[in-house]
């Protein structure tokens, strides 16, 4: 039976595209990754120049105070006036510091905030009672003042504004109110013994700080921006592994990219379709030999191909008990090598030959795995007759279109060639069924099995039609016909 189309392995277009991606500077994992990361940097840095924009830099002053006090309420006493509301209102009045005060960061800020509400369509409710100078004074000064106790009768008066210049004038006018504060309270309450000593003083005046306080706007906008970065690369991450990961089971991995290949007719193995008919005995040897010989060329032909058969499919022309003969043998063969893990799942539910491969008839396989009855431990089974695992077609298992088209077989398949050296499908005549397109995604090794005697039209139209589907590396393998059928051996 002669080749049904010679074409080569690569075609010159194909090779002609294979170097100009060899020749691209940055490869296509790299330029990904390029492509995932810029989002997040460029709203990163929109987000690190805004927060520059909006954050002011703080100038702390501080003063210090020392009060002639016999006992611990004394230095309590006055860290609350000091606090107080009235005293502050009383300072401002006194050293004419409301307009500073009300305005400590400057009219620029305020213009520029309501400049991009108008830009972007909000507008400011009016106030129903618009805030005096005064009360601004105030509220700026409960958000900057500090006073505590130092031990040794020591007050620290501390402020911190945006204005270096008022960050000292204001502390220094806190601790000097206060010390005018406590001889005239004396003379209120009548202490006869106010003038024998000294109440308080100041021990150390507040100066304009150089630098501002930690965190400066530059660290505020740097955290700001790789803050965001982070945030906005890890919900990408997190969203792009919830795309990948809807309908996976628990250890199931994502489906790997698939990119078209060219289309590759593997060699043509068996084909003969002479029969030996002097002598019984002897046509039954040779037709024996010629088997084991076939057998071994297709074991072979999938330990070439490495890692491009980690999945192999085994399909045929039309429903035959072949098929699944030359998977199970297939994967029996490859199972022979201590280091090397073979499976082979039963996608084609109308034979008998995969039915017998479990004790029990009702053991869960690979239709309880697609419908999340069962586990990977529970649908794997070992064969006693070699080391290869088999997955039964399961409990419930009619119709093989239905197992062929399920959202989860590309899933699982893909998820058995992450612990398998080869994952063997002995699947039904592919050729026109539905969801045979998903399977061809995953590029599979594909074994043809044509009928011994067969038409050579025939082995092309099915050849034909598995390409048409996406099935791009094809071998198509004619076994020369038993006299008898050889009894698999189940599985323990």
């Amino acid at each position: 039976m002669m080749d049904p189309r010679a074409c080569p392995l690569q075609t010159d277009a194909a090779a002609h595209e294979a170097a100009l991606r060899e020749s691209r500077i940055l490869p296509a994992p790299i330029r990904r990754r390029w492509r995932n990361l810029l989002a997040p940097a460029l709203i990163g840095l929109a987000v690190a120049l805004a927060t520059a924009e909006v954050a002011a830099p703080r100038y702390d002053s501080h003063a210090r105070l020392w009060i002639d006090g016999r006992d611990a309420t004394a230095g309590r006493d006055a860290v609350k006036v000091l606090s107080s509301r009235d005293f502050a209102r009383q300072v401002i009045e006194t050293h004419r510091l409301g307009g500073r005060l009300a305005s400590p960061d400057g009219a620029a800020s305020g213009a520029l905030a309501g400049a991009a509400l108008h830009v972007a369509g909000f507008a400011l409710p009016p106030d129903s009672a618009p805030v005096t100078r005064e009360t601004l004074a105030l509220r700026t000064i409960e958000r900057g003042l500090s006073v505590r106790q130092l031990g040794g009768g020591q007050i620290a008066v501390d402020f911190a504004s945006s204005n270096p210049q008022l960050s000292s004038d204001v502390a220094n006018a806190l601790a000097a109110g206060y010390v005018g504060l406590r001889p005239s309270r004396a003379a209120l309450v009548g202490d006869a013994k106010a003038g024998s000593a000294v109440p308080a003083r100041i021990i150390a005046s507040a100066v304009p700080a150089a630098a501002p306080r930690w965190p400066t706007p530059l660290i505020s906008s740097l955290v700001a921006g790789i803050g965001t970065f982070v945030l906005v690369f890890g919900f990408q991450s997190w969203t792009r592994r919830r795309r990948s990961s809807v309908g996976h089971e628990f250890g199931a991995v994502p489906m790997p990219e698939t990119t078209p290949q060219p289309m590759q007719h593997l060699p043509w193995i068996g084909g003969s379709s002479a029969e030996h008919t002097d002598g019984a005995e002897m046509a039954s040897s040779l037709r024996l030999l010629s088997r084991e010989r076939e057998q071994a060329d297709l074991s072979r032909l999938v330990e070439l191909r490495g890692e491009a058969a980690r999945l192999v499919t085994v399909t045929g022309s039309r429903p035959d008990e072949s098929i699944a003969r030359c998977a199970l043998a297939l994967g029996r063969s490859l199972a022979e090598a201590a280091e090397r893990r073979v499976v082979v799942v039963c996608l084609d539910v109308a034979s008998q030959t995969l039915e017998g491969l479990t004790a029990d008839p009702r053991a869960p396989g690979l239709t309880d795995l697609l419908t999340g009855v069962a586990g990977f431990s529970d649908a794997i089974h070992r064969e006693s007759a070699s080391r290869c695992h088999v997955i039964p077609p399961g409990r419930g298992a009619r119709e093989a279109d239905g197992l062929v088209a399920a959202d989860r077989l590309p899933l699982i398949l893909t998820a058995l060639k992450q612990t398998y050296d080869h994952v063997i499908v002995a699947a039904p005549p592919l050729g026109g069924m539905i969801g045979a397109e998903r399977l061809a995604g995953l590029s599979p090794t594909t074994i043809l099995v044509t009928q011994p005697g067969g038409m050579a039209t025939d082995a092309v139209h099915a050849f034909d039609a598995l390409a048409g589907l996406g099935f791009a590396d094809i071998a198509m393998v004619t076994f020369t016909r038993e006299g008898t059928e050889k009894v698999l051996a189940c599985a323990a």
